[in-house]
């Protein structure tokens, strides 16, 4: 690359920067004496211009803001023409509006330029091959299931948008515009998650889940067990399984014959054993057995997506079903049953397209694992759920599905 191209690809990102800190909303505010950084949501954007000053002004801010990144890569084509100089220059005009430098860089957060260049990659995507369109649509059956549980659209970002860039990984895996699409969902995830959070759209009130949440929490790291499986051998992989099971049993047992022991563990440090589980196997353990019992039985794909279920699939419904369950269904919610049909769909489709297991066997197994949790009355569904959507897996596929 020629100093010339460099040197105008620094000026197209120093344009980026101040046209991106261009905040229309913030402008017509002045311009009736209202400042909408102070007023309504208190964003210099779309949808408090909306709020605030009215459709009017709304109008133009949308235009603007959707479209000023897409500006900035186009005066950055015309400048230097170079690919990664164009990208970096829309990226900054996001950076422009959050810290705009005449604000003491106290801006609006990006959202409108974000989705501007969020649909600019999705049409460069669909130019290349038309798989996004099945991408999209699978995502948009997910994204009803969670609009009717949560009705928070903020909320959604940060449970699609990581399917929407694995997806995009796949199958476009050698798309240069990869990296800066993914940092624009990102972008737009951590926005939303940070709405849902200031506005308080995800409220559990749940005691014993506030006091035992981490143990939701740590689930994920579970199936790091799994790695000795596939990087070692089975036999090691239910060494480790059972080594960290038998400690678990052994803080049971020391629960189940002395008084203090259960005391401390269960009414003074509240966080580690629920009050419900005196004189009673705890979940982690009954879930590192239940893990042991999968590995055991069932080989690596099976077990995988066995466990893959089990653990988001109940952290799903727990967090969902929680802060969102209105109606009762047995002894669950609607809407944990939802949440977790949610799970299967998500992690259904990374199993797929990372592991040899059939589309058959896997859907089998999402089935099974959802209704074992929704019937599992009188059974631990850590136990219930991977050995009934393994059993099912396994048998789907000695029928040659």
């Amino acid at each position: 690359m020629e100093v010339l191209d460099i040197f105008l690809g620094i000026i197209s990102i120093i344009i980026g920067y101040f046209l991106g800190s261009i905040l229309p909303a913030y402008f017509f505010g002045r311009l009736k004496g209202i400042d909408l950084r102070e007023e309504g949501t208190c964003n210099p954007g779309t949808s408090n211009a909306f709020k605030v000053l009215g459709l009017p002004y709304a109008i133009p801010t949308a235009v603007y803001d959707t479209l000023k990144g897409l500006l900035t890569i186009l005066i950055a084509y015309y400048l230097c023409g170079n690919f990664i100089f164009m990208q970096i220059s829309g990226l900054v005009a996001i950076v422009g509006h959050v810290f705009p430098f005449y604000l003491k860089f106290r801006g609006g957060q990006g959202n409108a330029t974000a989705t501007g260049l969020l649909l600019f990659y999705l049409i460069n995507y669909i130019s290349v091959g038309f798989e996004i369109f099945y991408i999209l649509l699978y995502l948009i059956l997910i994204l009803v299931i969670f609009v009717y549980i949560s009705k928070v659209g903020s909320l959604l970002p940060a449970v699609l948008f990581p399917l929407l860039g694995y997806s995009i990984f796949i199958t476009y895996p050698e798309s240069r515009f990869n990296i800066f699409f993914c940092i624009i969902l990102f972008h737009i995830g951590i926005i939303g998650m940070y709405k849902v959070i200031t506005e308080k759209k995800l409220i559990i009130t749940d005691e014993i889940f506030k006091a035992t949440w981490w143990r939701v929490a740590i689930r994920p790291f579970a199936l790091l067990f799994l790695l000795f499986y596939f990087f070692y051998s089975k036999i090691v992989a239910l060494i480790v399984i059972g080594i960290v099971c038998a400690c678990f049993l052994a803080l049971d047992w020391s629960r189940f014959l002395s008084k203090q022991a259960n005391e401390i563990l269960t009414v003074r440090i509240k966080s580690i054993f629920k009050k419900s589980e005196h004189k009673k196997l705890s979940s982690m353990t009954i879930f590192l057995a239940s893990s042991f019992v999968t590995v055991l039985l069932f080989e690596i794909e099976v077990a995988t997506t066995a466990l893959v279920f089990l653990v988001f699939g109940d952290m799903f419904a727990k967090i969902f079903g929680l802060a969102y369950g209105r109606h009762k269904l047995f002894e669950k919610t609607v809407e944990g049953s939802l949440a977790y049909l949610g799970s299967v769909l998500i992690f259904g489709y990374i199993l797929i397209t990372s592991i040899n297991i059939s589309l058959i066997a896997l859907i089998a197994g999402g089935i099974t694992a959802i209704f074992s949790e929704l019937l599992s009355s009188g059974v631990n569904d850590n136990l219930s759920v991977p050995l009934m959507s393994g059993t099912v897996m396994t048998v789907t596929i000695l029928f040659g599905f």
